[in-house]
């Protein structure tokens, strides 16, 4: 009982609460997607999208793909178009797509094309070759970027494509919202917070863009004025989205919304989670937007310091932790009350990518060595 009946130094209440109230405002400034479409009405009816074509990079993805082609096929309009890229894939990727296709009833139904990716040129890295390639296949104005883990509903095109009408210059991105199975997988709990708090603090045209790589949308002739995936800038990179979003003329990343866009993560296990997130930390953490830098960094220091400090502070902690999971995935309150073992992977992570960047100026990811300088 005198752990807890012990007051808390004043200096040190006053640095947890900068720090606590950071994570609020990095919290409630991240953008949301839309709950209904934001297309323009007819008669109190939306007006029927513009088609889009979807561009599927996959390497590996047998399981998810034969479960996303169901879902796209049952959320999409008659006139999409679906493009899957086989990066070079050593499982039935490319066969599950094929078959996928053949077995469907041609009339009024969605165009799936199946493209390999052929030698990655040098200079290229697998997902942003894959990417461009597809891009090439494409037969409509605007252009989605959809990992194979991604599972879209009903009205997740059309309220980003009304996002997208409001900035036509725009790449749109979502990130989608983390439905976890295994205890290995919730480990990914404070990076998914983190990850929704990033562009919490930017603009659209904001020279630290920021997007979302599992779900980005465009306007075609845009994005090839830009060079795409493959400017100098973007087709080499470890994490291609934030160097895309950087070419672009503005981004404008949102946070999805359960049922509407999900994925879920590292379903293989530890090591696949700690790959995946040493490489999107390597690179993602020098091109987050500063003030929202400044935000996350306060936050995650009052998240460290503020349980070894005050059983009061763990408790505030934990509270907003569970608030703030419940947002970007099926995170519950024993994960919320666990977070400094989430906060410990996090900073061991981050320790692993500053290692590889500096020491070995690489990262491993799907079996291949990606340079990160």
């Amino acid at each position: 009982m005198g752990e807890w009946s012990n007051a808390p130094t004043v200096l040190s209440a006053t640095i947890f609460a900068l720090g606590w109230c950071a994570g609020w405002v990095g919290f409630m400034r991240a953008k949301r997607l839309p709950a209904v479409s934001l297309l323009p009405l007819t008669d109190g009816v939306a007006t029927k999208r513009s088609p889009v074509s979807v561009v599927i990079p996959c390497r590996d993805e047998v399981n998810n793909l034969a479960e996303l082609l169901p879902n796209l096929c049952s959320v999409l309009q008659a006139d999409d178009q679906v493009i899957v890229v086989d990066d070079g894939s050593s499982d039935d990727t490319t066969s599950v797509a094929r078959n996928h296709r053949a077995g469907r009833n041609i009339a009024n139904e969605i165009n799936i094309e199946v493209v390999e990716s052929g030698a990655l040129p040098i200079g290229w890295a697998g997902k942003p070759h894959a990417c461009w390639r597809g891009v090439q296949y494409a037969i409509h104005d605007i252009v989605v970027f959809l990992d194979a883990d991604v599972r879209l509903g009903t009205d997740a095109v059309n309220a980003t494509v009304g996002a997208l009408q409001q900035h036509p210059d725009a790449l749109v991105s979502v990130m989608p919202w983390h439905r976890t199975v295994t205890r290995v997988e919730r480990l990914s709990m404070l990076f998914n917070v983190i990850s929704s708090m990033v562009a919490s603090v930017t603009t659209a045209r904001s020279r630290r863009r920021v997007a979302y790589g599992p779900f980005m949308m465009v306007n075609r002739a845009t994005y090839v004025q830009s060079g795409g995936h493959s400017h100098q800038l973007v087709r080499g990179a470890v994490v291609e989205d934030l160097a895309l979003a950087r070419i672009m003329p503005a981004a404008m990343p949102l946070v999805g919304r359960q049922h509407e866009v999900e994925y879920r993560m590292y379903a293989n296990g530890f090591r696949q989670l700690i790959e995946g997130w040493t490489k999107n930390t390597a690179i993602g953490a020098a091109t987050v937007p500063r003030w929202s830098s400044v935000l996350i960094i306060a936050w995650v220091a009052s998240l460290c310091g503020g349980v070894l400090t005050s059983p009061w502070f763990y408790v505030l902690s934990a509270l907003q932790m569970f608030v703030f999971a419940r947002r970007v995935g099926n995170f519950g309150v024993l994960s919320a009350v666990l977070y400094p073992i989430h906060a410990v992977v996090f900073v061991v992570v981050a320790l692993r990518s500053a290692a590889h960047v500096v020491l070995f100026g690489s990262v491993t990811w799907r079996g291949r060595r990606i340079n990160t300088r």
